[in-house]
């Protein structure tokens, strides 16, 4: 076999050609090479909806299809279409084509069949991350900036990584196996394009039907994924060189190789067990997802929230926990990085090193390397936009000092980064100004109080007095003043905070959440102790319907309303909010954490306010040894603990 292996590779290497549009440097070769040693996986893979994620649009395409450039999606639930409209301008089509209809309908996130533009180098909602998820290799730019995939669709060298050097070396080559990572690191690589998840998962809206959409981040949430020591992946259920099994019982005997035990006594039970475990969700009249946050669902309900906990312990499931270092994302933005190099390169040899143009280019470049997590590489070319905006008076120079600032300090430069804030918040954008003002607040927390209500002031002007984005800075305004214990003045701007995010559409439940929160714990502290529980009641509704059954937001919630009902004198019921807090705390961070002793505090003190003084104390201690193992036998939470020992005892 190795005789024959070498006497291979000349074959091989014949067929090494890069793919139209593919850079020579860049490592990969496309599938077909691949298929010449692996053709019975090249031939699979090729029927699977995955190879067909991205073609040509045809002249017999439907509705705005006929007239586009790209189509988006294997067909089999829609296909959305793109079209490029100028060196920096796409646009995604107001209708899309669904399957399980077979009818037009509006692209999921359009209020209107019309198209929607988007920049093609902005660094965050760029169309370039589109296409470097729907196809394999290097997006690269031809004449006129066209964007230019090497591989329509996604195949092997998307999971496996770049093959030329596995293919030259006739498979000695090293190439990533996904076989081989553990369930975060898969977790992880397919999340790339399908959404990864974060620690907590706090940004999420899981009472959004579209967030459904990202598996891998409801895979994570799951009790399934989180108890299974590493033993449950996406790799579990799908094979990714076979075209999707639709057949929900075929999902059965993954299920039963954990659950071997299982009995049902309801009409259900004849049902398969991901028709009840992971329902269906609409997320439009004409298209639905899967939920892969396992769990047990109410048939009555929406099916986006688990109505229950399906265990009672929860280990704690870090995104971080196993590190992605080694682990090669073939579709992370990052890799987009040439291409926005490229267009700045062009901007700056069609209008000149100077020009306004490569200063927006340079910009653009800055921004998304700060996007991707390179603050190191994008100083340059900020420093480049910023130099030819002082040039030029260009008027783009107050939001270069910003993100160049961003960059500065993402880098500890906090000297440099206030200077160029406090720049940019005198200038003439006043959306530019009230983040600058909010930045130096949190520089300059001594002086904070000002800053933020300079902030509000320039956030009004640029976006108006009831926007949601003034409703946030005046939370941090309250804030700040309520560290300087002037809640006089902070209660009347957290009012107006609250009344702006509960009367506007589309507001950030995690914002409404905090200042129920904080204003609950201000008249909690004026002893107005009945409308504080009105209001954490509110916060705890909203925490439950918006973040499921665990969340920071809850637990931060679930404390704040214990604390009001045993100022209340309800001591029971301030007992099993504390509980609960503690519950969500060790399934978040952990059962040894900082957070979850701060509960543990609490409810020692209440259990020994109620005369349980053996329970109290052994709770204290339980919490007293989680701070002084994380945070030092001499920490502030140390002491206040064991003073509150030493008052028990006496």
């Amino acid at each position: 076999m190795i005789s024959f292996r070498y006497l291979a590779a000349p074959a091989i290497a014949v067929c090494l050609a890069p793919l139209p549009g593919q850079e020579p440097g860049s490592g990969y070769v496309g599938s077909a090479v691949c298929g010449k040693c692996h053709p019975s996986q090249f031939e699979s893979q090729s029927k699977t909806d995955h190879a067909h994620a991205l073609r040509r649009a045809l002249p017999t395409d439907p509705g705005p299809g006929g007239r586009a450039q790209w189509a988006f999606g294997a067909g089999v639930k829609a296909t959305t279409w793109v079209s490029q409209t100028g060196e920096d301008s796409l646009v995604e089509h107001g209708l899309s084509y669904y399957s399980g209809t077979k009818s037009l309908g509006l692209t999921p996130g359009h209020a209107t069949s019309a198209d929607r533009a988007y920049r093609t180098f902005d660094p965050v909602a760029t169309a370039l991350r589109c296409f470097r998820c729907h196809s394999t290799g290097p997006v690269t730019l031809a004449a006129g900036s066209r964007v230019q995939p090497s591989e329509f669709g996604v195949h092997c060298e998307s999971c496996h990584g770049p093959g030329r050097a596995h293919a030259e070396s006739g498979g000695a080559g090293k190439i990533q196996n996904p076989k081989r990572l553990s369930a975060a690191q898969v977790n992880v690589l397919c999340g790339s394009c399908h959404r990864q998840a974060s620690d907590l998962d706090d940004g999420t809206d899981w009472s959004d039907a579209w967030n459904v959409r990202h598996e891998p981040l409801y895979l994570h949430r799951a009790a399934c994924f989180r108890n299974s020591n590493g033993a449950l992946s996406c790799l579990t259920c799908h094979a990714p060189h076979q075209p999707l099994q639709t057949a929900a019982s075929s999902y059965d005997s993954r299920c039963i190789s954990c659950h071997p035990k299982t009995a049902h006594s309801t009409p259900l039970a004849s049902r398969s067990c991901v028709s009840c475990h992971m329902p269906q969700v609409g997320v439009s009249p004409n298209l639905k997802f899967t939920n892969h946050w396992i769990g047990i669902y109410d048939p009555r309900g929406r099916n986006l929230i688990p109505a229950k906990r399906a265990v009672r312990d929860l280990r704690p499931a870090s995104a971080d926990e196993e590190s992605p270092s080694g682990v090669i994302l073939a579709a992370d933005p990052s890799t987009l990085t040439p291409v926005y190099a490229n267009a700045l390169a062009e901007r700056e040899r069609q209008a000149g090193p100077e020009s306004s143009k490569a200063a927006r280019a340079a910009s653009d470049f800055g921004s998304f390397l700060l996007q991707v997590g390179k603050s190191v590489e994008a100083e340059a070319p900020l420093r480049r936009a910023l130099s030819i905006d002082q040039h030029n008076a260009d008027p783009a120079i107050d939001a270069d000092r910003e993100t160049l600032a961003m960059v500065l300090e993402a880098q500890g430069k906090r000297a440099e980064a206030f200077e160029l804030f406090r720049q940019a918040a005198q200038g003439t954008n006043p959306g530019v100004a009230a983040r600058s003002l909010a930045k130096l607040a949190a520089i300059d927390s001594e002086h904070a109080d000002v800053y933020m209500r300079d902030a509000v002031s320039a956030e009004e002007k640029a976006s108006g007095t009831s926007s949601l984005r003034v409703a946030v800075l005046l939370e941090e305004y309250a804030l700040a003043l309520r560290a300087r214990r002037r809640d006089p003045e902070a209660e009347p701007l957290l009012r107006r905070a609250l009344s702006i995010q509960q009367s506007t559409a589309g507001a950030d439940p995690r914002v409404t959440v905090g200042v129920l929160n904080t204003l609950g714990n201000l008249l909690e502290g004026r002893r107005e102790l009945d409308e504080a529980e009105k209001l954490e009641r509110t916060a705890l509704s909203l925490s439950e319907e918006k973040f499921g059954p665990e969340s920071t937001q809850l637990a931060m919630t679930c404390t704040n309303l214990a604390d009001v009902l045993w100022n209340k004198k309800n001591l029971p019921a301030a007992g099993r909010l504390y509980r609960r807090a503690i519950a969500i705390d060790a399934s978040l961070y952990g059962p040894d954490r900082p957070e979850t002793a701060a509960d543990l505090a609490n409810l020692g003190m209440l259990t020994s306010e109620a005369g349980q003084t053996a329970a109290g104390e052994a709770l204290l201690r339980q919490a007293l040894a989680i701070y002084e193992n994380t945070l030092g036998t001499d920490s502030e939470q140390a002491r206040f603990v064991r003073e509150r020992l030493a008052r028990a005892r006496h």
